[in-house]
């Protein structure tokens, strides 16, 4: 049986707050997140059919969160390896915004996001 490493890093978000949590891959971000809010609905980008269904339609993350149950988000929702789809975060600023939902953007690239942001900007009028 594997035992738990003491973290130094520790989150505790104020009421309303969302964060972007980023290290280097296989560091334990993903393990620390689970542990810490073992409450939170997680969407992990490195399941398949997940990817491909937000990848194609990143709007049915606002459609599941907002038919789910309010008391899902006492805890963030945390969305791992969110570099791979940068379309999330529209969606999820709208959520932010608009239904007052929390989240943990975790992720071991945030040079993806902004490479990404910088390639997409060229197709705005």
């Amino acid at each position: 049986m594997m035992r738990p490493i003491d973290r130094l890093v520790r989150i505790q978000l104020p009421k309303g707050q969302s964060a972007f949590f980023w290290g280097p891959r296989k560091t334990g971000k993903t393990t620390y997140l689970r542990a810490t809010f073992p409450n939170s609905l997680i969407y992990d980008m490195l399941q398949t059919d997940l990817f491909l269904d937000l990848a194609k339609r990143p709007y049915l993350l606002r459609e599941q969160l907002i038919a789910a149950d309010p008391k899902r988000f006492k805890d963030p929702v945390i969305i791992d390896e969110v570099q791979k789809i940068p379309q999330l975060l529209d969606e999820v600023h709208w959520l932010i915004e608009n239904k007052r939902i929390r989240f943990i953007l975790c992720g071991s690239s945030a040079r993806i996001l902004k490479s990404q942001e910088q390639a997409c900007a060229g197709w705005l009028p």
